[in-house]
C-alpha cells in the first residue's frame, strides 16, 4: 500500500514538473537569475544589506548612514521588482502557487469526506 501511495506521489510530481505553470516559473527564473541588470542590483543590494550589517554591531552605531544604507537598499530592490523579468517571474510563480492550491484541494477533497464531490474548483462555491 505504502509503495502505491509513493509511486502516485511521484507521478503527481512529474505531472505538476510538466505543467504549464511550472515550466513557465522555472523558465522566467532561469532569464531573471541571468540578467546583468538584476545580478547588478543584487549584488549592490548584498553589499548595502553587509555594510548595514557591520554598522549595527559597531558600539555607537550611526543612525543617519544606518537610514541612508537603509533608504539605498529600498531604492535598489524598487528598481529589481519594477525590472520586466522580475515582474514576469512574480507572475509565473503567483500562476504556480494557484496551481498547486488547487491541486492541494483536489487532495483534501480525497480526504475530507464532507468535501465529497468538489472538484477543485472554486467557481460558484459557497466555500470549504
Amino acid at each position: 500500500m505504502k509503495e502505491t501511495l509513493f509511486i502516485k506521489a511521484r507521478e503527481l510530481g512529474e505531472e505538476i514538473k510538466n505543467s504549464e505553470e511550472f515550466k513557465g516559473m522555472n523558465l522566467a527564473e532561469q532569464k531573471a537569475n541571468t540578467n546583468a541588470e538584476l545580478i547588478a542590483f543584487s549584488g549592490e543590494y548584498e553589499q548595502l544589506r553587509h555594510r548595514l550589517q557591520e554598522l549595527s554591531l559597531e558600539d555607537e552605531p550611526d543612525k543617519d548612514k544606518i537610514s541612508e544604507i537603509d533608504r539605498e537598499m529600498q531604492s535598489i530592490k524598487e528598481k529589481m521588482l519594477a525590472h520586466a523579468d522580475m515582474k514576469d517571474l512574480s507572475q509565473k510563480r503567483e500562476a504556480f502557487s494557484l496551481l498547486m492550491d488547487k491541486v492541494n484541494r483536489v487532495l483534501q477533497s480525497a480526504l475530507l469526506p464532507d468535501m465529497a464531490g468538489c472538484s477543485g474548483s472554486c467557481e460558484g462555491c459557497a466555500g470549504c
